[in-house]
């Protein structure tokens, strides 16, 4: 793409939560319309004190120029929200053309159709970012990936979790339960964090998903908020998971992941809120030195993980370059079935047999 030159970019499922939340960063909407068309989005992105002034970080340098949804009437409705109204496309397939790059949206289901919904983009070269998780299935996972390399068309995906700021911050603190002292500190190695917590938020979408009468027992009816703790565990404590452990009264309640480091992490995704239109993960890290604990990482932190998102989504549509390896997504799938399958056969399951 030629300097300076905005990146065409087409949304896909664009009335879904996710289509809002990023949108409402990269183009320019009304505000008011926000809050008539999707409250929950802009109370997250406007100025308490005033709903006609947005405080959603901006990225720039899209052109958002085409929307599709399965249900086209959301779709014109997502359309009229935004200042330079996208085109609203009858057909998936048209978005393919006049786009520099794509943009797959999914707050809140499972996955199942990412591959249906990636292949026509993949297959026409075009930079794409597939929101998480990448697939409800390793299987359809890796189909995907096997896509862009063969069409050479950058893929991205990413949980929020992988980029939050305040991840990067508690990682950080991890050096106060380092207490041995080196002489030469350039040859100090690096802190093994000997345990590390995360608790995940599967428990507090189920009581939500439950009120609205939907089913939750099975993990698709989970799988769009289990793989966030599954991101921030790989993300604060290091990927590379040898073998998991699972158990609880639904898939991935409780889940223990050892890593080829050395270190374990227990994932827990139980719930302890009781307001289900808001979450928070907490991490804990000890090493032999103590512990560190996180405050909360929520929907405050989340903005900042959107913005990184979104930042390097547009490097990789202007680079023609994936900015993380593809194994590192693959890897968190890998890990939910192999997790399932722990639990359902009781005992530990290696990655390498996934």
């Amino acid at each position: 793409m030629a300097k300076g030159k905005k990146i065409r970019l087409g949304l896909v499922r664009c009335s879904d939560i996710h289509g809002y939340y990023y949108a409402a960063m990269l183009a320019d909407c009304d505000p008011m319309l926000l809050l008539d068309k999707y409250y929950v989005v802009h109370y997250y992105a406007s100025n308490i004190y005033n709903p006609k002034k947005l405080t959603f970080p901006k990225v720039t340098g899209f052109d958002l120029v085409k929307v599709w949804d399965y249900d086209r009437e959301r779709a014109r409705t997502f359309a009229e929200v935004f200042r330079h109204k996208p085109q609203v496309c009858a057909r998936l397939e048209d978005l393919t053309d006049g786009v520099d790059a794509v943009f797959i949206s999914n707050g809140e289901r499972d996955g199942s159709d990412h591959l249906k919904l990636a292949t026509p983009f993949l297959k026409h070269g075009l930079p794409t970012f597939v929101d998480k998780p990448i697939a409800a299935t390793l299987k359809d996972a890796r189909a995907i990936v096997a896509l862009a390399q063969k069409h050479n068309a950058p893929l991205f995906n990413a949980s929020i979790l992988s980029y939050v700021p305040a991840a990067e911050f508690f990682k950080q603190r991890f050096a106060e339960i380092d207490h041995t002292y080196y002489p030469v500190p350039d040859e100090r190695p690096s802190l093994r964090i000997g345990l590390g917590v995360v608790k995940g938020v599967g428990g507090t979408f189920s009581q939500e998903l439950a009120g609205k009468g939907v089913s939750t027992g099975g993990l698709s009816d989970r799988m769009a908020y289990l793989i966030h703790g599954v991101a921030l565990a790989l993300n604060l404590f290091g990927s590379g998971v040898e073998w998991v452990e699972a158990m609880g009264s639904a898939p991935m309640e409780y889940v223990h992941l050892h890593l080829k480091s050395g270190t374990d992490v227990m994932l827990i995704n139980t719930s302890t809120q009781v307001f289900p239109e808001s979450c928070s993960f907490y991490a804990s890290a000890y090493s032999k030195y103590g512990a560190v604990h996180s405050n909360p990482i929520g929907d405050p932190e989340f903005i900042g993980g959107g913005k990184r998102i979104l930042e390097t989504f547009r490097a990789m549509a202007l680079t023609r370059k994936p900015p993380v390896p593809y194994a590192s997504f693959l890897e968190q799938i890998a890990v939910i079935e192999a997790a399932v399958r722990a639990q359902e056969k009781g005992r530990r399951v290696l990655l390498r047999d996934i």
